[in-house]
């Protein structure tokens, strides 16, 4: 039950600090040519995306990114991986995670897509959207957890 209760709330997480992104799309016509807190995608696989797609794929990716990131956090913690704090569910735990999960992503997820390291290929300052969106996710996550506390994670 926690991971599909997290996965669902790192994807709606994901998904509202998408918003900006999507409503600069909707008002410039699919012309927007920087997303807010969207990682631009402009090519996968080697291969070229053209604008929508690239407004897609980067919406896309986000939300798996926010899936991702918290279906593998509640992972770490029932298993009790939680190196450093040893405190699931706390803030500092979240933004640790958020790091390593930073670090995970920019080094093999990236390459693997052909982003290059950190994204270097898509632009200068990727490896800040991602950095930033795990943040936010992770201290979002940490507020809705703390909503959800008493009914559905009670082993904090």
């Amino acid at each position: 039950m926690d991971y599909l209760l997290v996965a669902s709330l790192g994807g709606l997480i994901a998904f509202i600090f998408s918003l900006p992104a999507i409503l600069l799309e909707i008002i410039e016509h699919g012309k927007a040519n920087d997303l807010p807190l969207l990682i631009d995608m402009k090519t996968v696989f080697r291969r070229r995306l053209n604008s929508k797609e690239i407004f897609w794929a980067a919406l896309l990716l986000e939300i798996l990114l926010g899936v991702g990131f918290g279906v593998a956090y509640v992972f770490f913690t029932s298993h009790d991986w939680l190196l450093v704090t040893h405190a699931p569910y706390s803030l500092a735990s979240l933004i640790l995670f958020a790091l390593g999960a930073f670090a995970v992503t920019g080094v093999f997820l990236f390459p693997a897509l052909g982003m290059g390291l950190f994204g270097r290929k898509e632009g200068r300052l990727v490896w800040l959207e991602l950095l930033s969106s795990f943040l936010l996710i992770s201290f979002a996550l940490w507020l809705v957890i703390l909503y959800y506390q008493p009914v559905y994670f009670g082993n904090i």
